[in-house]
């Protein structure tokens, strides 16, 4: 009894530590080492598309927008609606990281989703469809690309079809901007915001199901600019 006493002593202390290391290797806590595709030969496929007429293909426009909009370290609220439609400079949530980032390829999705709606109501479920509030709502991003966008293989592990900016939606409303970093097994990081204590915004999380299963992964193309929006009109800077 006492052999098996000393066991536990030993066992227990030993089973928590590994547990909250598990845990805090999951939630990112603790680095993971990140890579390059070009590690892994994953080609670099890119959209193909310039919509804000730029020279630089939409794939690097949008990751570029989403490391902005991350860069000033937004602090994580529930959704809420601003007069502008976009939030206070420092606020978001996770549909802020899909508007900023595809905002800076010339994808305007206040304008281009609210039309959407106005158009195809139907389609929207019982969404938020207010001008001011629809394009940050995740729902509604995963409807607007699910008709609008280039769908893509759910299955991360394919790798070769898991391209850097392209947008991916969970079961659980939660969404995220594909990376241009690999994990150790050529699994994309991804740029996303889902609390006010996540250890960072480029993760590897795409392998814990955190969110559930995998329920949208886009690509843009000249179809995502339709119903379409006048070029002019179209502001690509980060919105404060």
């Amino acid at each position: 009894m006492k052999a098996f006493r000393k066991i536990l002593v030993f066992l227990v202390p030993l089973l928590v530590v590994g547990f909250v290391v598990s845990m805090l290797y999951k939630w990112n806590y603790i680095q993971h080492t990140q890579h390059i595709p070009d590690e892994f030969n994953i080609p670099n496929i890119g959209v193909g598309y310039d919509a804000n007429k730029n020279r630089i293909d939409d794939s690097k426009d949008i990751i570029e927008g989403a490391k902005k909009y991350v860069a000033r370290n937004p602090r994580y609220e529930e959704l809420k609606e601003y007069d502008t439609g976009w939030p206070s400079q420092n606020r978001g949530q996770a549909g802020d990281v899909i508007a900023q980032a595809l905002l800076n390829a010339g994808y305007d999705l206040s304008k281009l989703i609210y039309q959407d709606i106005q158009k195809n109501p139907d389609v929207y479920d019982n969404n938020p469809r207010g001008e001011n509030i629809a394009f940050r709502v995740v729902d509604n991003q995963r409807i607007y690309f699910s008709r609008y966008g280039e769908p893509k293989d759910l299955d991360y592990h394919n790798i070769n079809d898991w391209q850097t900016g392209d947008i991916v939606f969970f079961e659980k409303n939660h969404a995220a901007i594909v990376s241009d970093k690999v994990n150790d097994k050529g699994i994309r990081f991804v740029i996303h915001h889902f609390w006010e204590h996540q250890s960072g915004y480029l993760q590897d999380v795409l392998e814990t199901d955190a969110w559930g299963r995998i329920v949208g992964h886009f690509r843009v193309s000249a179809r995502t600019l339709s119903p379409k929006t006048d070029y002019s009109s179209i502001t690509t800077e980060v919105k404060e």
